[in-house]
């Protein structure tokens, strides 16, 4: 794992992201992980490969799957499925704690008839982007025990972890084969929608640093003003250039904490028409200036140090 990219969510040129596994021999990422109001990694959309199982253990949270919003309460379990766009986001200013395993599903393909009986017909599922294991649900505790267990286990072998993916997706296969799905209102074309908008991402993150239009956002995805933005909205609660705007500043937020570069530089290289504009938006991100965000990292790598 680097240290020094948690909290940042990188990306491939593709759009998928690039999951900073614990070990990058083995393509797992667990964690004790936790969620406050206007951190980096609130609110941002991604997807990737690998299935996500996200359990809240002190304090609420939300997520959201493929424009769908889930409330995740204290002791619930959120299974995220292959490639579906999502991201948390707080509900309450207080810190929500939880644990979470990033699991690329080649590490259960023990053989071509598992991968094809087994794991292929789950990930290749669009109809459950998700499985949201409420607290009162029969196998709650039991998928938060075996997550909390492996995040506890700071030395888990590569067994180990094996062995308690193969027990998750146990109880994941449980819920298809007893047909408890997870039934969505989805819109019409409503995975090409998916499909359009990260290719529209992808464009963002590419061109960030260019002086972007909404013109040039349709145009990468081959859709008109109206439809992108109505495709950001379900998706991402934000419209095309809110979305710009805000990976501009997590931008902003990274050059601040890993660099000593001026306000100036730092608009220049993020795509801002100067360093007044920079702090403006933000602020409306982070709720602080880009001067005052610099200094609580500051101190917050001062604490990390002693």
């Amino acid at each position: 794992m680097n240290k020094e990219k948690c909290g940042i969510i990188m990306k491939r040129k593709d759009g998928s992201e690039i999951v900073n596994y614990n070990d990058d021999s083995f393509p797992a990422y667990i964690h004790d992980g936790y969620i406050y109001q206007n951190c980096t990694w609130e609110r941002v959309p991604h997807y990737h490969d690998d299935i996500e199982f996200i359990s809240a253990y002190s304090g609420d949270m939300g997520f959201s799957v493929d424009g769908v919003n889930i409330t995740l309460k204290e002791g619930e379990t959120l299974f995220v499925n292959s490639d579906r766009i999502h991201w948390s986001f707080t509900q309450k200013t207080s810190v929500t704690r939880y644990f979470i395993a990033v699991l690329h599903p080649s590490i259960i393909c023990s053989t071509p008839a598992v991968e094809e009986k087994a794991v292929k017909p789950v990930i290749t599922d669009k109809s459950v982007p998700f499985i949201h294991f409420k607290a009162e649900d029969y196998d709650a505790a039991a998928i938060q025990h075996i997550i909390r267990d492996l995040c506890r286990d700071r030395d888990a072998s590569e067994f180990t972890i094996t062995k308690a993916f193969f027990e998750l997706w146990d109880i994941v296969m449980h819920r298809f084969t007893d047909a408890y799905r997870v039934h969505i209102n989805h819109i019409e074309d409503g995975d090409s929608h998916n499909a359009k908008l990260k290719t529209m991402m992808s464009y963002i993150d590419a061109h960030y640093n260019d002086q972007l239009t909404l013109k040039d956002i349709c145009q990468a995805g081959g859709v008109s003003q109206s439809l992108c933005n109505q495709i950001f909205k379900r998706l991402t609660e934000k419209s095309p250039i809110e979305y710009l705007l805000q990976f501009r500043s997590r931008k902003v937020a990274d050059l601040l904490e890993t660099g000593s570069m001026s306000m100036a530089e730092i608009a220049e290289i993020t795509g801002f028409s100067g360093a007044s504009y920079m702090a403006e938006t933000f602020k409306k991100f982070y709720k602080m200036s880009p001067r005052d965000y610099r200094k609580s990292a500051g101190k917050k790598t001062i604490k990390k140090e002693i």
